[in-house]
């Protein structure tokens, strides 16, 4: 009997602990019981369901990959064109005198010479017209710039003062205007090959270098690399620095002589 007795004093606490799992496990039925014991005026008492909102999970971002900004290297034609504006910066010179050296002139039974003075220019640099588009190439793993140069020469030379010092007698007429015309060929031959001897093509070449180079690296932004074609044998000059007396003229060196071939 006692036991009955705790159990029907127990028996609200366990109906409420019975209906509170009943909720949590599925609170539709939970109401569905409870509508069948209790009164339509009971029930609205009772407080509404609100059903939980369900989770719909949000598309992942996955970044679109952008493009790498390298820049378009400047086509070598383009840098080839702006080149030729740095022509006259290449150019070295060598201003030379030579005083009192002499001419002798053998032309058949007449023999004459004289002293003579001189001074010149002789210039060297790079024939811009050997320069093409196949002068310079770019390399896209390393970003540097190559170009091949012609090798220096001598681009241009002058005799800008020559006097007669002094004449030798002679029992012919000799002719003195050719006599200043075969001093020209000959005082030009030795600035040439003084020219040479100081290192003026050397010179050309780091002239060229430097100016060429800090103008490509300039334009361009990349690294430059300068090279130069081989030097040929016999050296490439203008016609002004290769002068010829004409006229069956030939210089005697062992005489120091000028003599004329009939």
């Amino acid at each position: 009997m006692a036991g009955i007795a705790l159990l029907y004093l127990l028996s609200p606490v366990l109906a409420r602990v019975f209906l509170e799992v009943s909720k949590t496990a599925n609170e539709s039925a939970y109401y569905d019981v409870l509508s069948e014991y209790l009164g339509e005026s009971e029930m609205l008492s009772l407080p509404t369901s609100t059903p939980r909102p369900t989770y719909t999970p949000q598309p992942t971002y996955t970044p679109v990959p952008t493009a790498t900004n390298t820049p378009t290297p400047i086509p070598p034609a383009f840098i080839i064109q702006g080149l030729e504006t740095q022509a006259q910066l290449v150019v070295v010179k060598d201003e030379l005198a030579k005083r009192n050296f002499h001419v002798g002139v053998k032309d058949g039974l007449c023999s004459h010479g004289g002293d003579f003075t001189a001074q010149g220019v002789i210039e060297a640099g790079i024939d811009f017209d050997e320069i093409d588009d196949d002068s310079l190439t770019y390399d896209s793993r390393s970003q540097t710039y190559t170009l091949e140069l012609p090798a220096p020469e001598f681009t241009s030379c002058r005799i800008e003062y020559i006097r007669l010092v002094e004449n030798s007698f002679s029992m012919c007429s000799p002719d003195w205007d050719r006599a200043r015309t075969l001093a020209e060929v000959q005082v030009m031959r030795n600035f040439v090959a003084e020219s040479l001897e100081d290192g003026l093509l050397d010179d050309a070449a780091e002239r060229s270098e430097l100016i060429l180079g800090d103008f490509v690296r300039t334009l361009t932004g990349k690294r430059v690399r300068i090279s130069f074609e081989k030097q040929k044998s016999s050296l490439k000059r203008d016609s002004s620095c290769r002068p010829s007396a004409g006229g069956g003229w030939r210089y005697n060196k062992a005489q120091n002589i000028w003599e004329r071939r009939r």
